[in-house]
């Protein structure tokens, strides 16, 4: 990585190189341009990215930034938009074990991320929540639910985390299952669990991510603060991958459960066959 700040044209060459490789569905051997050094270099990418996509965004996923990078970057988590063509809410069916397909980007980078789904119950401006207040009044509904990370970018995530929010957070889907009851208490007595092909990847806790998935709605509203970004009502929050990045092939089978309240069996499938 160049400690040289990136240039305006820079950026949008960045931009337009990732977004371009999305619509057209074209894998990209390396990361097609200069890394960006700050977070504010990588979210201007991110910003010329929506623009050149140009698709209506439903909510934002947040991701963490490894522990060893969070000094020299000033965060600890990272943004990315999710689009209305990837969001996908299951079927009562689907929210309890009858099988599904997820689209994605065949020979680039493909992860599943179990996570719990944060639905806000009202529009949030720039500016207007003071998020250190709290923000659990916030809240419309908590899902079980998965993150699909896919990019066009192979091995994507191995150039850091301004390179992933670049490529707009590496978001390729969020899967919105069962609404959890009574969620603040259930999920701290909750499971969440993913198998890979029949083989049990891990187990976590459900409310296990750092801080809650709280911290990770108040960071949304924060980082979109900052960014001049309005929140809709209704606008979803995919708050952290429970039991980790969980890097599939297409044609991987893969179960993740949420304790006895949501399993979803699915398969990834080439989106240019989907």
């Amino acid at each position: 990585m160049s400690t040289e700040a990136l240039t305006s044209v820079q950026i949008n060459e960045l931009a337009q190189a990732l977004s371009s490789a999305r619509k057209e569905i074209r894998i990209v051997e390396g990361f097609p341009g200069p890394i960006p050094n700050t977070l504010k270099e990588a979210y201007q990418v991110q910003d010329a990215s929506i623009e050149a996509l140009d698709q209506e965004i439903v909510g934002w996923k947040v991701g963490m930034i490894p522990p060893d990078l969070r000094d020299t970057l000033g965060d600890v988590r990272v943004l990315g938009p999710v689009f209305k063509d990837v969001h996908i809410e299951l079927t009562e069916k689907q929210a309890t074990g009858e099988a599904f397909d997820l689209p994605v980007f065949a020979g680039g980078f493909i992860a599943i991320e179990p996570e719990l789904v944060v639905e806000i119950n009202q529009e949030i401006k720039p500016g207007s929540i003071n998020t250190a207040d709290g923000v659990t009044h916030l809240v419309k509904a908590v899902y079980a639910g998965i993150e699909m990370a896919s990019s066009p970018v192979v091995d994507l995530n191995s150039y850091g985390p301004t390179a992933i929010i670049s490529d707009i957070g590496n978001q390729y889907g969020v899967i919105v299952g069962t609404a959890i009851e009574d969620w603040e208490n259930a999920i701290t007595k909750m499971e969440t669990s993913t198998s890979i092909n029949g083989e049990l990847i891990n187990t976590a806790a459900t409310d296990g991510i750092l801080n809650g998935p709280m911290s990770a709605l108040a960071f949304m509203i924060d980082c979109c603060a900052e960014r001049g970004i309005t929140l809709p009502a209704g606008s979803i929050c995919s708050t952290g991958a429970i039991t980790g990045v969980h890097e599939a092939l297409v044609g991987a089978t893969s179960t993740v459960k949420f304790g006895d309240v949501c399993e979803m069996n699915f398969t990834l499938v080439d989106n240019t066959k989907s």
